[in-house]
């Protein structure tokens, strides 16, 4: 059995925010929410119109409020739900060791089974290891070296079947 792969990572507010809007943009960007989200503004675009024309100024407002809320407020309120979660996480705050091995991942003194993970996504700012009741984000300067980074691709490529390079 070979030795397994350890990297380090402050899991600070930053970080934590971090893995959040990769994962949030791609579940924007790559995943059919995208559609739901021009159903979603068109019906708001329309109502804005349908009402200036019909006088209808409660749906007006309506309309105008999700229309803000979808430009200018989705991700701010979320990073204001994700950054309270953070603050309750037991991890918060601290250098969290993560060793990959052929058995799973380890997180200090918590190991996840390879087969818990759905799929891991490549992205440039890290590597986001989804699974059925959340994520592990491990950032791309937590790697000490370019081998130690292609080591732990080839490791999760091995033992996760769903493995996406995502171009931001």
């Amino acid at each position: 059995m070979s030795e397994p792969l350890r990297v380090r990572v402050k899991f600070d507010e930053a970080t934590y925010l971090k893995g959040a809007k990769t994962a949030y943009d791609v579940q924007m960007k790559h995943t059919g929410r995208k559609y739901i989200g021009w159903v979603f503004i068109a019906m708001a675009q329309f109502g804005v119109v349908g009402a200036l024309q019909a006088g209808a100024y409660g749906l007006l407002l309506l309309s105008t409020l999700l229309l803000i809320y979808w430009y200018l407020l989705r991700w701010p309120l979320r990073k204001a739900a994700l950054k309270r979660v953070f603050r309750h996480s037991p991890y918060a705050d601290r250098e969290l060791v993560i060793e990959a091995q052929e058995g799973g991942l380890c997180v200090d003194d918590k190991c996840i089974p390879w087969f818990e993970f759905t799929r891991v996504l490549a992205a440039p700012q890290g590597y986001l290891l989804d699974m059925n009741d959340g994520f592990l984000f491990i950032p791309r300067e937590a790697f000490e070296s370019a081998e130690l980074r292609s080591a732990f691709v080839a490791l999760v490529r091995r033992h996760v079947e769903h493995f996406e390079k995502i171009d931001e």
